[in-house]
């Protein structure tokens, strides 16, 4: 009893301890490479410690250093050779919304730790008097490999939401910009005041519109800000849109007119998707009313039967 309670505790702290450091890890990648708070908040933080003390803004910067120097440290094993796979890590941490120029390592640092982490975590939990011998190095392995694909499926559900907000917010924004062109604006103005207006209802569009009109104000190309903006999104309805602006722009097509037909055109394609959506619903209905619900009805239903039939049985 006291080596089962022993073992007990050991299990619960192995536990304890991963989830700690799947969270606390999880959270520093997203604050790390996410984007700075505002910069007036920072600055009035700062301002509004008076008596001489350090303010938090520097002792957490100072963190995110050290943090973001042994995360990079850690990646180094894990980075790829070839200049294709480290490309494709680049798109896929700016689709998920990372644009920090360390981004790639801290992720890459993360899913190491994690591959290191995991296997001592094992090792304390009762898993080594359960199994032993070969297996037990196995599940060790197994761990540490599962350890060093966590963030990757974490990384694939960023990457899949923020697509999904991309496209449910497009239409919205796409509405609003036509109508800002066929006010008069011009298409630079105009994005500018529909990221402005929509700062609220849709943010995640709203702040890659600004990026989009600051990278305008630098002096970048129109299509090659344009092109940005789609590379960022990862989205094809924001392809095929920055495509039309651009052959828009060549061709000296009308932007107001190509933007309603483009519109009209994802609204459609929203449409169908929503119609697909519901016609799919009998479908995954199918296994919890056969497998769930009907065997519950056939008890309720043919349970009383059942038993009178068995009472006249034995009498």
């Amino acid at each position: 009893m006291p080596s089962f309670a022993l073992n007990f505790d050991y299990g619960l702290l192995a536990i304890a301890m991963l989830i700690a450091f799947s969270v606390i890890s999880l959270g520093c990648l997203a604050w790390a490479v996410a984007q700075g708070r505002d910069p007036v908040r920072r600055r009035l933080e700062a301002m509004s410690d008076g008596r001489g003390n350090i303010p938090t803004s520097e002792i957490m910067a100072g963190f995110k250093k050290v943090l973001v120097l042994f995360l990079r440290r850690l990646a180094k094993p894990a980075l790829p050779r070839r200049n294709w796979q480290l490309t494709q890590l680049r798109n896929n941490m700016l689709f998920a919304g990372f644009r920090s120029p360390h981004a790639v390592s801290i992720y890459l640092g993360i899913r190491v730790a994690f591959c290191l982490i995991i296997p001592p975590l094992m090792m304390l939990s009762p898993l080594q008097e359960r199994v032993q011998g070969p297996l037990y190095i196995l599940a060790l392995v197994g761990g540490a490999g599962a350890g060093f694909m966590l963030p990757s499926f974490w990384l694939d559900i960023v990457i899949r939401g923020r697509r999904n907000r991309i496209i449910r917010e497009l239409p919205d924004v796409l509405d609003l910009l036509v109508i800002a062109v066929e006010a008069g604006l011009g298409l630079d103005s105009a994005i500018r005041r529909v990221a402005h207006e929509v700062t609220v209802s849709s943010p995640l569009l709203a702040s890659e519109m600004n990026l989009l009109s600051l990278e305008l104000k630098a002096g970048i190309p129109r299509h090659m800000a344009l092109k940005n903006l789609a590379n960022r999104c990862g989205v094809d309805d924001v392809s095929s849109l920055v495509t039309m602006l651009i052959q828009a722009d060549r061709f000296g097509v009308s932007v107001g007119r190509s933007l309603r037909v483009h519109s009209d055109t994802v609204r459609t394609k929203r449409r169908q998707k929503l119609e697909e959506a519901a016609a799919k619903v009998p479908l995954k209905l199918l296994f919890p009313v056969l497998f769930l619900i009907f065997p519950a009805i056939m008890f309720v239903m043919a349970g009383p039967a059942i038993i009178k039939v068995s009472e006249s049985i034995l009498k």
